[in-house]
Formats: structure tokens, sequence, C-alpha cells
């Protein structure tokens, strides 16, 4: 451990010294003498066995080794730096932990926590996407977000809903312009089909609006909600777009509607612990978060 301090306290006096080019400024900057910073920068060299600064009377610089040196010792500092500003940080702040399922953590929830810390600084959020629902006390998490019908194992907590998935189809511009120019009447039984993880959502709409039509189990599917969007943008398909996930590309115009009959496909729901006080940060969020909806 004494050698370890020493050495730390060498790396100070050298890197001190490099930036200032100077062992008197390095000397005031770290609250030493002259003498000390100088015998820390000699006990370096020695345990590196290779000159770091070239001695010119008064004016020093450094060699081709000091050179190398030097920005990995900065980065270092840096680091550690950081690490002991994270820990001040934390025990500032109240943390809570979000484990909530990918696309409304990139399409809503991101930009509302922002929002929600910006007003409450004393509180910090850490969102963690999650394709599966997490259990609590799995990596300290304070919070879930998900799809209702995959939290059946969260039941006997505090449960409550955020907002509905409602989707309705949607499509490119150019897209829709094929469609309509053949007849102006959208054939459902041919159109091109975008499927967000799975057909069922699809398979939902047809068996509501379209039953005598089975064209839901053609079309491609993709695994991530985000690709399906950039599918449906770049014309590959007709899409089943809810107004909060997809707001971004139905007011910039690069989806429109196609047909304004829409099904219910699930409800996001915010889940904490049963215990978790009235007057917890985490209750707090979770009021926030069910205020934007309302």
């Amino acid at each position: 451990m004494v050698d370890l301090l020493r050495s730390l306290n060498a790396l100070r006096a050298f890197e001190s010294t490099a930036r200032h080019e100077s062992f008197s400024i390095a000397a005031e900057e770290l609250n030493v003498s002259h003498s000390t910073i100088s015998k820390h920068v000699k006990n370096l060299e020695d345990r590196l066995e290779t000159q770091l600064f070239t001695r010119h009377g008064n004016r020093i610089e450094l060699t081709k080794e000091g050179k190398m040196l030097l920005p990995q010792i900065v980065s270092a500092f840096q680091i550690l730096r950081d690490a002991c500003d994270g820990v001040i940080g934390s025990n500032l702040k109240t943390v809570v932990n979000i484990s909530a399922e990918p696309a409304i953590s990139s399409r809503w929830l991101r930009k509302k926590i922002t929002a929600f810390c910006s007003e409450n600084q004393k509180l910090q959020v850490e969102l963690k996407p999650a394709w599966t629902p997490s259990n609590f006390g799995d990596q300290q998490f304070n919070m879930v977000i998900h799809f209702e019908e995959r939290v059946s194992h969260l039941r006997k907590n505090n449960v409550k809903r955020l907002f509905p998935i409602d989707a309705f189809p949607v499509c490119s511009p150019g897209l829709y312009q094929d469609i309509m120019k053949k007849s102006g009447i959208v054939d459902f039984s041919s159109i091109p089909l975008v499927h967000d993880n799975g057909r069922e959502v699809w398979r939902k709409w047809y068996a509501k609006f379209q039953p005598k039509e089975s064209n839901w189990k053609e079309g491609k599917v993709y695994s991530d909600l985000s690709l399906a969007i950039d599918a449906a943008v770049d014309g590959e398909g007709v899409f089943l777009a809810d107004p909060v996930l997809c707001d971004r590309e139905l007011k910039a115009g690069s989806l429109v509607i196609l047909d304004e009959r829409l099904v219910r496909c699930a409800w996001y729901v915010i889940v904490i612990e049963e215990n978790d006080s009235s007057n917890s940060a985490v209750t707090q969020l979770q009021r926030w978060l069910l205020a934007q909806q309302t």
C-alpha cells in the first residue's frame, strides 16, 4: 500500500509538472515544496527506468517517453475523478432503477424521465430496457414498465395501467399513393403487411374488421418495433401503429393513416413493490408518469 501511495503521488507530480512545464508551479498547485516535486519525479523515473523530462537550466520539456506516458496518466486520473464523483453523486441523490420494455423505453419513457429528473434534481433515474419483465430484487429494480399480460408474476404488487396500445393501419406516403391509385379503395386481401414481433396484432385487426380475409398471415415479421417502423417508413408494407409510440413518424408525415379503424393490442402497466410508501421516490415517479397520460 505504501508503494502504491508513493506511486500515485509521483504520478500526480509528473502530470502537474508536465502540464505546467514547471516544477515550481506544480509545487504550488499540489501545495508541496519544489524539492518534493523533484523527488517524486526522480523516483518515478527510477521506477520506470527512463528519463521523463529533459532539463535545460530552468526550463524543462518532456522526453519521447514522457510524451507517451502523459496522456495515459491524464486519462487515468480522469477515470478516478469520475469514479469518486459518481460515488458522491449517488450519496446525494435517491436512485430509482427501472426495468422497461424496449419500445416504450426508447420511444416514450426516455424523454419523460429526462423531464422528471429536471424537475426533481435530487432524484436519479436509471432506465434499463428488457424484453422480459424483471422480478423485484433482480439487479435491485424498483419499478417495472411492461405489457400487462407479461407481468402476471408481479400481480401481488402495486400495478397501475399506464396507457393502451390502440393500433390502426399506416404506411409510407409513397405506398399510400400506390395502394389508392388502383381503385381508390384499400384492398385488404392483398396489401403488403409489416408485422412487429409476430402476426398476432394483425390477426386481431383482421378478425375484427376483415374476418373473411387471411392476408394477415402474409408479410415480413420483425422482432423489434423500431425495425418494423423503419420498414413501414421505407415503404415495405402497411403497419399497425399507435399514436403514442409512433408519434414522431405520424407528425412528420413519414407514416400516414391508411384506415382509421383501430384495434386494442395491449396495455402498458407500471409496477412497483406493494410496500413502497406513498411518499417514496418510486411512488412519486409512478404518479408523475401516470399523470402524463391524463
